[in-house]
């Protein structure tokens, strides 16, 4: 991985054409990625966006005390406690989803898309397979499952279970969320929910 750069940055790029996609997957690999981390993110980066630019990584900054921080975020969202989830995001985050077509930009914007989502699953769970931390950056593989048990925009409620893998990207500045990046195959998805 380029010094400094983060995945979202790296996916920007590639998504411009300055980034080749065999450097992004030899730069996913390089920090640890299992082969469907990288498959998800390669997936995703495919997809265009109009996602913020990323603030840069910062190498100085205490690793462990970012696992800290994203071990609360797990428990906050596994429990649907939202009054916690909304003190996690600075009032300026951005949180880029593949499912969206564009950022969701602002703490009040990002908390309406999980409220959205926690009403739109039942039996959600998120298993964390792989989480690698490199300063204010951390990086998690996951496997989420559930049951569609709600409408989506776009997306009535069909009542299919899913499983899906993915990786998101969370940078943390002074102690909060600044940018999320959330890259997983929203065709699969679509599959499993018999939209595709």
């Amino acid at each position: 991985m380029q010094e400094n750069s983060t995945i979202p940055q790296m996916v920007a790029r590639l998504r411009a054409g300055k980034f080749p996609r065999r450097q992004l997957i030899r730069a996913l690999t390089a920090i640890g990625l299992s082969t469907v981390g990288v498959n998800a993110i390669v997936a995703s980066a495919e997809n265009p966006s109009a996602a913020k630019l990323s603030p840069a990584v910062d190498l100085t900054e205490d690793s462990a005390i970012h696992l800290e921080k994203h071990d609360q975020h797990l428990i906050h969202q596994s429990q649907g406690n939202m009054s916690e989830l909304h003190h996690d995001y600075a009032h300026h985050a951005v949180v880029e989803d593949s499912m969206f077509a564009a950022p969701i930009v602002g703490r009040a914007a990002i908390i309406a898309r999980k409220t959205m989502g926690l009403a739109a699953t039942t039996d959600a769970q998120i298993t964390v397979t792989n989480r690698i931390a490199m300063g204010n950056q951390v990086t998690v593989e996951w496997t989420a499952t559930g049951i569609h048990s709600g409408d989506l925009p776009g997306l009535p409620a069909t009542g299919r279970p899913y499983t899906l893998q993915g990786v998101t990207v969370v940078i943390r500045e002074n102690g909060k969320i600044v940018r999320e990046a959330l890259y997983y195959d929203v065709v699969d998805l679509y599959r499993q929910l018999g939209q595709v």
